[in-house]
């Protein structure tokens, strides 16, 4: 077990000093990765999207698409949320089976597999890194209440990351990102419930510990994604409990990259090893709301859509995942159609 003062050292030896881009920023060129009514959901590095799609009305299926048009990758039972992708393509996210039950799983190749829980019936796989690592969410018992943080490594079984150390027995903890040094990220249950806001709480885990990240002023923060360097982003409340914002964590603290002019909210969804990174913003102009999704480096919020080197009416609602060739999965709409999309930066 690693002493506090030696998670310390680790965590800031780390978060090493963040370089400014030299390039502004990147023109896109939109390609259509799903059909309609798809959402992408990540990206990897040879710009492999996956993504979710209405097989029916009722029912939603994911796919995967390396280049050669969307492939639905099967299913456990029932509907099919994938949710990461690592470099070699393996899929990870969550599935219903025919019992309802949610269940994580582990796409390779041609095959699900279901990875099971940590003695309950439900789990969600959320990220998977190139060792073949995973993170996400299981229950220990009955209900999401139990639900816990848990890493999966290849070849292991499952383990319980465990919640921050909080007097109510009920709160759960979820694991969203994960790099190559095993550092994980995710929220925690931090107390008993206080209005307007569970205090739910960011964190990191790294040497066996978890530590809180803390938020911007309010009770709630996630983080959402780590990059090889340590920094790590997400979004967090401020004191106004209903304006959250993205946040970008380094050298021990927690920035707020702020929102577009008029906007209420924004949630940075990941970052590469650039430190660009995506995310989504929105507000509400002449009572109308809009989403946007944005592109933040050298110090920088830009919208996408005012990135794209054809616009083609394209609405560029959601980002979720950026590569480190700059390619990113987005989800844009156009002509009352939303697809989802792989923006591919120009030289």
């Amino acid at each position: 077990m690693f002493s506090r003062r030696q998670f310390s050292t680790m965590l800031l030896s780390a978060l090493v000093m963040l370089p400014a881009l030299a390039h502004a920023h990147p023109r896109y060129k939109v390609t259509v990765a799903g059909v309609a009514g798809s959402a992408a959901t990540g990206i990897n590095s040879s710009g492999t999207v996956i993504g979710t799609y209405p097989l029916s009305a009722t029912v939603t299926r994911s796919f995967v698409n390396t280049g050669t048009g969307p492939v639905d990758i099967g299913t456990l039972g029932g509907e099919t949320y994938a949710k990461g992708i690592n470099d070699g393509g393996e899929i990870v996210g969550m599935s219903f089976k025919v019992d309802g039950n949610r269940r994580a799983f582990l796409y390779a190749g041609t095959t699900m597999t279901d990875l099971g829980t940590l003695g309950g019936d439900q789990s969600i796989a959320n990220a998977i890194n190139n060792r073949g690592d995973i993170v996400g969410i299981a229950t220990l018992g009955p209900d999401w209440l139990t639900g816990r943080a848990f890493l999966l490594r290849r070849g292991s079984s499952m383990q319980d990351l465990g919640r921050f150390e909080v007097p109510d027995p009920e709160g759960s903890s979820e694991a969203f990102g994960i790099n190559e040094k095993r550092q994980v990220v995710g929220i925690s249950v931090l107390g008993p419930y206080v209005p307007i806001e569970s205090p739910n709480h960011a964190f990191l885990y790294a040497c066996e510990e978890m530590r809180d990240l803390g938020t911007l002023g309010g009770q709630t923060s996630t983080a959402f994604a780590i990059n090889e360097r340590g920094v790590m982003v997400g979004e967090a409340s401020t004191p106004d409990f209903r304006h959250n914002r993205a946040f970008l964590f380094a050298y021990g603290k927690m920035y707020n990259l702020g929102a577009f002019p008029g906007g209420e909210y924004s949630a940075a969804s990941d970052i590469n090893n650039h430190n660009q990174i995506v995310g989504v913003a929105a507000g509400i102009t002449g009572g109308t709301g809009w989403t946007r999704a944005f592109l933040y480096q050298n110090n920088s919020m830009r919208s996408i859509d005012s990135l794209l080197a054809s616009p083609g009416g394209w609405n560029i609602q959601g980002a979720a995942s950026i590569n480190d060739g700059g390619q990113i999965a987005a989800t844009g709409c156009k002509a009352g159609s939303c697809y989802a999309l792989r923006l591919d930066p120009l030289p």
